[in-house]
């Protein structure tokens, strides 16, 4: 497992090399972020009606966007006691400690940086790059990121995620990639969507 706890911001060299984004239906898909010139995972997935249904239900009835820093074991209980109950609230919440537990593996972390909200705007309408390490992006209701292969400012195909799919996006704090970071921005669309996203924590 790869350990980024002696991460410094000032040891950030800028990479060069092509990029390779992977693409899968496979959870498995995820492990190739860990390829230096990868840096787009994405595990291509159909969400199940019961999350389907409680995600429209959050467009409406998420009170304010979350955003806490938790530790793994405290998700589900502190979702439990945070989002509204209704049909599918347990199924929603067990895919989400499932997809950080996941994530807190990949990253060898014990804690998440876990944001839920719902977006009615573009948030970030010009393509860019995250200064971070690594990034896992979800869209559970409503269009999904979009991004491109090339450098961000690179006028590359506009290709995009869809609904319910699990996307690792490396950023430029990722030491010894041999790669840029992956260049996306949110989707330029009204329609309201429901945005997971989760950071490391070290």
């Amino acid at each position: 497992m790869i350990s980024y706890s002696s991460f410094k911001p000032e040891s950030i060299s800028p990479a060069i090399g092509t990029a390779r984004q992977c693409l899968s239906p496979q959870p498995e898909i995820l492990t190739s972020i860990f390829e230096p010139d990868v840096n787009l995972a994405v595990w291509q997935r159909q969400l199940a009606e019961p999350l389907i249904s409680y995600s429209r239900l959050l467009l409406n009835e998420l009170p304010l966007p979350l955003q806490q820093m938790l530790p793994i074991r405290d998700i589900n209980t502190d979702l439990t006691s945070l989002l509204p109950g209704g049909p599918g609230q347990a199924h929603f919440i067990a895919d989400v400690v499932q997809i950080a537990e996941m994530f807190a593996c990949l990253m060898d972390c014990q804690q998440v940086g876990l944001r839920l909200r719902v977006l009615n705007q573009p948030m970030c309408p010009k393509f860019h790059t995250d200064h971070l390490l690594c990034r896992l992006v979800s869209s559970y209701a409503g269009p999904a990121t979009e991004w491109h292969a090339g450098p961000v400012q690179a006028k590359e195909p506009t290709q995009q995620l869809q609904c319910g799919d699990i996307a690792l996006l490396k950023g430029s704090g990722w030491e010894d990639s041999a790669c840029y970071a992956i260049s996306h921005r949110s989707p330029a669309s009204p329609e309201p969507r429901l945005l997971l996203t989760l950071d490391p924590v070290f």
